[in-house]
Order: C-alpha cells, then structure tokens, then sequence
C-alpha cells in the first residue's frame, strides 16, 4: 500500500481553525481509514502547529476541543499562547528613543529639502522591535501540551513522519525540521520558528541561527510528502484572493474598503500562487502521485473577511471550513471517489449529508457547529 500524506499550509489564527473543520469533513467522508492514520505529516506555519498534534494522534475534533477549552487532558489554546507582546525587546529598544530622535531631528534640519516622509517613517523604524509578538509563547504552549498528555515533543519519537518548514533568516534558504533531518530539535521548537511571520513575530533562534516563518518559501511544502514516499498528497490551503467580479460584490470591492483590504488581497494572492503554481509543478514532474487540494472558494467572502490573527472567530470560522469544504467534497464526490480507490480508500457521502442537513435545520447554526464539532463519532455509515 502506497504512502499517504497530509500537507497543512499557513494561514494565521484562522487558518488553522479552517484546517481543523476541513479535517473532520474529510474525516467524516472516509470509511476505513481516517485522518490520523495516514503515514506523512508536512506543516507550514499554522499548519505546522495542527500538523503536529495530527501526528501525535490527536483526531481533528480533540484539536477542536482543545481550541474550545473542552478537552479533558489539552489546556485550551489562550491567545497569549499565540499573541504575546515581545515587552522584551520593545524595552531594548526604547533606550535607544533619545539618541534615535536626535539623530533624525538633525537630518530633518539639515537635509530637510531632501526628505521624503517615507525617509522619516524608515529612519523611526529602527526603534522598532524585531517582531510585535514573541513566539516563544506558542513554543511553551506545544511543549507543555504535548508533554502533559503523554504525547511526544520529539521528532524520531514519532511513530509517523512529520515535516515542518521554516526559513533561515540569515540565508533566506528553506529550513526543514524532521525525525531524519533535526531528531535533536524538539518539535514544539520548530511549530515557534515555523510560524513566526516577519513583523508579527520575532526570529525564533535554534542553535546560533534564526528562523522565520516558513510560509516565506511557498504556504506549503508537498515536495517534501513526495520525496517520503508519498503516492497520494492532501493539501488544505486556507489561504486564497477574493474574486469580486461577481454580481453580488459592488464594484472596486477590494479599493473601497481600504489598505486593510488591499494587504489581505495582496498576502492571499501571494500564498496561493505559491501553492497553485507548486502544485501544477509536481504534477508535471510526478505523474503518478495523487495531489488532492483542498482550499476555499475564490468567491468566499466570509473567509476574506475575517483577520487570519482574529482570535474569537475560531468556532465559526471551523464551522465555515467544516460546511464549505463538506459541500466542495459532495459536488466531486465522483472525483474524490475515483482518485482514492486508486490507494484502497473507501469513502461515503450518508454521513456528511446527514450532518449538513442538521447544520441547516438547525435554528442555531453556531451552537449546532459546536456540537457537532465537539461530539463524539457517529457509527459509520
């Protein structure tokens, strides 16, 4: 039997919860398999963080437990786990606030023909810190989690493989942590450095080097899958651009609401050019692998609309991820089904229909997506 493996690209806060809703609808169409016995685990990013508790055996509605604060053994993910301020750094430097201002008061009365507010703006830049939030909060989080439940925090550990992406600061080449490449690097080190974005958060340091977000070499990394052994690859890529050209968009969407739009569009396109341009690659060169993705609708407003940090949409955001790739899976069901029994994947569509069915009768939508998520599996069907 072939390799199987699932890759989870980046995507922030809510990236991660879509990808957690997205693994229990395919979780719910397989028949005799599920999600978590698969053999190849690759994160980037947010993904990385799911990635990790996947191949530790955590099932997708554990992860949603954990998120809600409703698992028996996971301390709830806080957003302090996520967004804690680098006060530490900030403090450094603030000390250098007066010789900084006196150094570009100067410049601005003696070259002050020559400046450009842009000039300034960069010169003030440098009080900065080298990232808002400190991702060593994330790190304490994955340790004490996986550690607490008897789960491994080590790589060679693992009875699965797993694959996380990062990018070396000082090279700008890609960094890959795994039980054959880093068995000495822990893995909650690696989810830290995995998912710090630039500006957001600062350079996670491993050894003597520094690591960034490894969404900066592509929102994910199937190569990798492919070169373990990989005959079939699921990808689940949370993040891609708004196509407002519809009917229902008013027109110059993305203009009209403001730079908070236009830099949502921009990191979006960016993230799934990566992953669509990655994938027609590895098609062309690897005809016999299966590479299903799995990512929302172009024209999926309420995805483009919510801030991918944005902590408190997490339950309706997995209940988005969980509805909307549901339906995607049923309309190419045909596809989906032909593609898997090529690797003796048996699937069913009774048990999404019936769970879709409840989600729309249901007068609460948002409390029937928190018990559905969070309740134990049905029989098979």
């Amino acid at each position: 039997m072939s390799k199987i493996a699932l890759v989870l690209a980046g995507g922030g806060i809510t990236g991660a919860v879509y990808e957690v809703g997205a693994l229990r609808a395919i979780d719910d169409l397989l028949l005799n398999r599920r999600i978590n016995d698969f053999d190849v685990y690759v994160g980037t990013s947010a993904g990385a963080l799911i990635g990790s508790y996947m191949a530790n055996g955590y099932t997708p509605r554990a992860i949603m437990e954990a998120i809600d604060n409703r698992h028996p053994e996971l301390r709830a993910l806080r957003v302090g786990d996520v967004l804690t301020l680098n006060f530490e750094e900030m403090a450094r430097q603030a000390l250098g606030l007066p010789k900084l201002l006196w150094r570009t008061g100067v410049h601005v009365l003696t070259r002050w023909h020559e400046l450009a507010l842009s000039d300034i703006v960069w010169e003030l830049s440098a009080l900065l810190p080298g990232g808002l939030y400190d991702g060593r909060a994330l790190e304490r989080y994955v340790h004490q989690t996986l550690n607490a439940t008897g789960r491994s925090n080590q790589f060679d550990a693992l009875a699965k493989e797993l694959y996380i992406v990062a990018t070396e600061l000082d090279t700008g080449d890609r960094a890959v942590f795994g039980s054959n490449l880093t068995p000495d690097v822990p893995i909650s080190l690696a989810v830290a450095a995995s998912s710090a974005v630039p500006v957001l958060y600062r350079p996670v340091q491993i050894g003597n080097r520094d690591y960034v977000d490894g969404g900066l070499h592509g929102a994910a990394s199937l190569d990798l899958a492919i070169e373990a052994g990989a005959k079939l690859v699921v990808c689940i890529n949370p993040m891609v651009p708004l196509n407002c050209t519809g009917s229902r968009f008013d027109e110059h969407y993305i203009r009209r609401h403001g730079l908070q739009a236009i830099i949502n569009q921009t990191v979006r396109t960016l993230l799934h050019n990566t992953v669509r341009y990655h994938v027609k690659n590895l098609r062309a060169k690897y005809p016999d692998v299966d590479i299903i993705l799995i990512q929302p609708n172009m024209d999926d407003q309420a995805m483009f609309t919510v801030n991918p940090m944005h902590y408190a949409t997490r339950l309706r955001v997995a209940e988005h991820g969980f509805a909307s790739v549901t339906r995607g899976l049923l309309q190419n069901f045909d596809y989906f089904q032909h593609i898997l029994s090529r690797h003796q994947i048996e699937i069913s569509q009774r048990r999404v229909v019936r769970e879709l069915a409840q989600l729309d009768s249901a007068p609460d939508r948002l409390a029937a997506a928190e018990a559905l998520l969070l309740q134990r599996s049905f029989a098979r069907a």
